[in-house]
Formats: C-alpha cells, structure tokens, sequence
C-alpha cells in the first residue's frame, strides 16, 4: 500500500468565499502557516521536500493535487501584495484579516514567524464534479 500524501488543510471559514472559489480553482499557489502546522513539520522533519506531491483539502473534502515548491520563514513586514495575490486575495489587508481569523490576532503580526508555502497544482482544470456537488450546499458566493 503506498504511503499517504501529506495533505495542506483549508477551510472557507478562514479564507473567506473568495479565496475558497479560487482554492477550489486551482488560482491559489501559496499558502501561510505557524511552525506547530502539520504540514510545516513535515517539511522541517524533511518527511516532505520540494517536488513531493500534496493534496489540498477544503473543508474536508480533496480538492485536488499540488507540488511543492519551497517553504521559507517570513515576517509579515516582508510580505508583498504578490504573495496576497498568490494566497488568493485581492489585498494584504484581506490577507492580514484571514491571518487573524486563523488565530494571529494576540499580537503584532509582525512578531509571528510565518511559514510561506508555495505549490503548484499538478492537474489543470476545476475540482471534479462530484466535489463540486458536495461543496454546494456550503456555497456562500
């Protein structure tokens, strides 16, 4: 049996519908995390590399497969509006209140270490139709 594909979790809660439908997409390529992440250990523990394959999970349900690409640590004054956009958001204020949605909120943002995460997706085209029906219900666009 092979081995289970680490797996990068969202959740619309957090994103937000726009960057969700985007996710959904396969229009998000980058993603931030804290060092206690899953999927940052794996990579720090080298149990992931550049190249290895992940799955994108949104609210619980495959969304579909990426490629990793690089995870470096970042503060948030070093952030761009590109990495917004690579995220899935129009702005970094959208992105600044995604961050303290997911729990960055009991200080500065520029005083967490975040970890960037960048992928590519590995099969082109939307999420397969029957995702796409068990998503929506819990549409909110």
């Amino acid at each position: 049996m092979p081995n289970a594909l680490e797996q990068l979790h969202f959740s619309t809660r957090v994103l937000g519908p726009a960057a969700a439908y985007r996710l959904e997409r396969g229009q998000v390529t980058q993603t931030l995390r804290s060092e206690s992440s899953s999927i940052t250990n794996a990579i720090i523990d080298s149990r992931v590399s550049a190249g290895d394959r992940l799955e994108v999970v949104l609210d619980g349900l495959l969304v579909g497969n990426v490629e990793l690409i690089s995870m470096d640590a970042v503060t948030w004054s070093a952030l761009t509006i590109d990495d917004a956009h690579r995220g899935g958001f129009d702005s970094l204020d959208e992105l600044e209140n995604v961050l303290q949605r997911a729990g960055y909120r009991f200080k500065s943002l520029n005083e967490y270490e975040l970890y960037r995460i960048q992928f590519t997706w590995l099969e082109e085209g939307p999420i397969p139709e029957e995702v796409a029906e068990k998503m929506e219900g819990r549409r909110l666009w």
